[in-house]
């Protein structure tokens, strides 16, 4: 059965491209009501999909001169391991000369895009701090102006580490923004605002960390210190060195370190400097932690029974079967993923004069 359009048009809250001016009070408005010319290009909306479970679910975006656009509407596989998975959309662009929104569905289910109204925070001018360490350099936190009173987690846990997860961030693509620190912040806050307020929830941002098409490298999950990803007071990394718990990949995230890329991978691929820095970052950490990006990982997640047969080196999509089912990181950057981890061992292989092995896929 097609996509109906029988579905009664409902109210929907808009993204803005401030917080400050995009819906005034913070209100509702109709859809068919203009969107406000704040709206801009940064402008995003999540969709709360429940009672859609088996559903197939879009969302039509008027455009003027009468057309449309639809997009599919796919749920999160992104969270917490200590929370339930939250029962919305992954992030969905909306153009700045958006005119009105309406979710539509396969069996007629009346449903309203969700009250999430994300954007930009202010422009952040203060200089770039970067953290150097792990053989690469990172943005800190304080360097792209990660807002302290949102991060709201609690007690950072820390497991070690087991292995690698590569993301996209597929929303926001990154060209909408001027200074990818606002792209940061963007999803800092989309991560870390509560729920009633537009976000997921969970307190902080769910990455370790971050690359933009530049090939610059932020800094992700709160560690207590501006030195990203392991136990504070680390200064030297080994096998199983302890790394924070973020919110990447559902119900396998501890010991799982999560690298998401900025932008949408679905139709093209990273830009080389941003595959540069993913292949700098993967193979100083695959090096110091002594992980084989070409072998399986037994992965077990002491906090709750999930286990797996995975690669050192993997792409969201490769834990469909307990996260759920997700297109992350993209058809292209999951298709580059053997060439990464063969350049990953090579680069390694290169530096330690060693010789390269064969790959051993996973085998479950």
């Amino acid at each position: 059965m097609g996509i109906s359009r029988s579905v009664s048009r409902r109210t929907a809250l808009i993204a803005g491209a401030t917080f400050t001016a995009a819906i005034a009070g913070g209100g509702q408005r109709a859809v068919g009501a203009p969107v406000p010319t704040q709206l801009g290009p940064a402008g995003y909306v999540s969709v709360d999909l429940t009672g859609t479970q088996g559903q197939r679910v879009a969302l039509r975006i008027g455009l003027p001169g009468g057309k449309s656009v639809e997009i599919a509407v796919r749920r999160t596989t992104h969270g917490r391991d200590d929370r339930p998975l939250p029962n919305t959309s992954e992030l969905i662009a909306l153009p700045p000369d958006t005119i009105d929104l309406e979710v539509i569905t396969d069996a007629g289910i009346s449903i309203s895009p969700t009250r999430y109204r994300i954007a930009t925070a202010p422009n952040f001018q203060a200089p770039v701090a970067t953290h150097y360490g792990w053989g690469f350099p990172v943005v800190t936190r304080s360097g792209w102006g990660a807002d302290p009173a949102l991060q709201t987690w609690g007690e950072p846990e820390y497991t070690p580490a087991q292995l690698i997860t590569v993301h996209h961030t597929a929303q926001p693509r990154g060209d909408e923004f001027i200074d990818y620190r606002d792209a940061i912040r963007s999803i800092y806050r989309f991560h870390a605002l509560p729920e009633a307020e537009g976000g997921r929830g969970w307190g902080d941002i769910g990455y370790h960390l971050i690359i933009d098409p530049n090939g610059v490298i932020y800094a992700g999950r709160d560690t207590g210190t501006e030195a990203p990803i392991f136990t504070p007071g680390t200064t030297s990394l080994k096998p199983r060195t302890s790394v924070v718990t973020a919110g990447h990949v559902y119900q396998a995230n501890s010991g799982n370190i999560g690298i998401c890329v900025i932008g949408d991978f679905t139709g093209s691929q990273p830009t080389p400097a941003a595959r540069a820095a993913l292949t700098q970052v993967l193979s100083a950490l695959c090096q110091q932690l002594q992980l084989n990006p070409q072998a399986a990982v037994q992965y077990a997640n002491p906090n709750n029974a999930v286990r797996a047969t995975q690669w050192a080196v993997s792409g969201h999509r490769d834990w469909s079967k307990i996260a759920g089912p997700t297109e992350c990181p993209g058809d292209e950057l999951w298709a580059l993923l053997p060439a990464l981890r063969s350049a990953t061992e090579l680069k390694i292989a290169d530096e330690n004069r060693v010789p390269r092995t064969a790959p051993s896929a996973p085998v479950s």
